[in-house]
């Protein structure tokens, strides 16, 4: 099977039940057809912040995004999650450091855990992952994937704190206490999910 995405895995562990097998049928079916750019809704602004911080540009370029030829709809989400990711940034320092991907195995399951954000903010290493979604991120998502994000940190980066920014609230989450035997949990994730990938 292919690496999955650490949003599908993490949106397979926080589900119970029959949604779960839901979840793996529709995966199988995303992978089988190949990433099309046409249904990443926030791939444009995704790469438009990866870009502001890495190049240090002003966080008004992120208005660019908002031309006429946009879809009202999406218009209207772009502009208050910039609005909102603007807030964030706020009067603190960034420096941009970089970041990369790295596959997280187990059990014949690999979840490519890609954080988008490498950078010092005020003087400390972050590995940010940006979270653009509707609803607020569950206690149960944030420390499954503050601790993946975590966990695969590369050597060069082993020093800095992984974080989920909520791009739609403006608010920034790092781990605060270990969350005890995720790591037996989550290989027990892997196995189940692997499991029903071969049964649907």
């Amino acid at each position: 099977m292919p690496p999955i995405s650490l949003t599908t895995f993490v949106d397979f562990v926080i589900k119970s039940g029959t949604p779960r097998i839901t979840c793996v049928r529709d995966a199988k079916k995303l992978y089988a057809e190949g990433y099309s750019p046409v249904f990443d809704f926030w791939k444009a602004l995704r790469e438009a912040i990866v870009e502001l911080q890495r190049e240090g540009r002003p966080k008004s370029v992120l208005s660019d995004l908002l031309g006429p030829s946009v879809h009202p709809k999406k218009r209207e989400s772009y502009a208050q999650r910039i609005e909102s990711y603007r807030g964030w940034m706020g009067r603190k320092d960034f420096e941009w450091t970089g970041c990369r991907s790295v596959l997280w195995e187990s059990g014949g399951l690999s979840v490519n855990v890609n954080p988008e954000l490498g950078m010092r903010i005020d003087g400390e290493e972050h590995v940010i992952k940006l979270y653009f979604k509707k609803d607020k991120p569950s206690k149960r998502r944030l420390e499954t994937m503050l601790h993946l994000i975590g966990t695969t940190l590369p050597a060069e980066k082993a020093d800095a704190t992984p974080g989920i920014l909520d791009v739609k609230r403006g608010g920034l989450f790092t781990p605060t206490v270990a969350v005890a035997d995720i790591d037996a949990l989550l290989v027990g994730e892997a196995a189940a999910f692997v499991a029903m990938w071969n049964q649907v």
